[in-house]
């Protein structure tokens, strides 16, 4: 009898101790919503199915949520807003909380729309519109490619294309009020390429120049080598573009008309900045530097 008792006892003490390890091992997720109101809606999915649903503080807009170790898509998404903000693949860890950024909600105040394609099409293809620097919402494009934002307030927004296996694509976009504003954009596919830092989405090349031996004047000697690096840099970069693939099977300029190609990488070319320039033996070398996307970028030649 005693003996029973002691192991009783004994089994209940460890299922206590287990259950107080796991509830250490347990991880969170906080956050707040500006401006705080009724009915903000915080979701948490695991490998698409929802572990978790609660609403945050209608008076502060704070919210926080216990999960057991592992990775979570997390949506947020209020009455007044028109599309939910999403962070993909958030990670918790045994017994820390992870803090997500301050999440701004798009208010229906506006009339204006964006609107466009995003190619190539059928890539699982997420489109972003952020202002101030803060996502405002985050949608899947159709399998066409096709995006639209609704309910939009006048200003300046930038957007933002994604696709697993691509470089991702952004655009700067100036909404009028009650205005339809239309955006279309080409992802470029991620190919090795020396010179090219897909992370940081720019291309680099560099050229050389040699002083000229029939010319003495020393600063002449100097430009008319730098000339020469830039022009043979230039030719570098064109060689890189050349190789950028849209898709696994075609390249850029496979698939442009010659004419077209030639005229809009001329106008890409043409926004290079000099990163580097340093006197070699007997001459002049540069490197260059241009982006990928964004302003003056490879892509807004190429969307349209």
């Amino acid at each position: 009898m005693y003996r029973a008792i002691l192991r009783t006892v004994f089994l209940a003490g460890s299922l206590l101790l287990a259950s107080s390890c796991h509830t250490k091992q347990e991880g969170a997720v906080e956050g707040s919503v500006t401006p705080p109101s009724p009915g903000v809606r915080v979701t948490i999915d695991q490998s698409g199915k929802t572990v978790s649903a609660i609403e945050a503080d209608k008076k502060d807009g704070t919210f926080r949520v216990a999960l057991a170790p592992g990775r979570y898509d997390i949506s947020v998404i209020a009455p007044s807003s028109p599309f939910p903000v999403n962070f993909e693949s958030v990670s918790v860890d045994p017994g820390k909380t992870a803090s997500l950024p301050p999440v701004r909600l798009a208010q229906l105040s506006g009339s204006a729309s964006l609107a466009g394609t995003v190619l190539p099409a059928g890539t699982n293809i997420k489109v972003t519109l952020l202002s101030e620097g803060q996502e405002r919402a985050t949608i899947n494009a159709s399998p066409e490619g096709r995006y639209e934002f609704t309910s939009l307030s006048p200003g300046s927004y930038t957007l933002q294309a994604t696709a697993p296996g691509y470089a991702g694509g952004r655009a700067a976009i100036q909404i009028s009020e009650d205005r339809r504003a239309s955006q279309n954009m080409r992802l470029l596919y991620v190919t090795p390429i020396d010179g090219i830092d897909w992370g940081r989405e720019v291309i680099r090349a560099k050229g050389r120049g040699i002083y000229p031996a029939s010319i003495s004047n020393r600063t002449a000697m100097h430009e008319m080598a730098k000339r020469a690096a830039l022009s043979a840099a230039e030719r570098n970069l064109l060689l890189m573009v050349e190789q950028i693939k849209l898709d696994p099977n075609h390249d850029l300029k496979s698939t442009m008309s010659g004419s077209t190609f030639t005229v809009r990488i001329s106008g890409f070319l043409k926004g290079y900045k000099v990163v580097e320039e340093r006197d070699v033996d007997n001459g002049v070398e540069v490197e260059l530097e241009l982006p990928l996307t964004g302003p003056g970028g490879l892509t807004g030649y190429i969307s349209n």
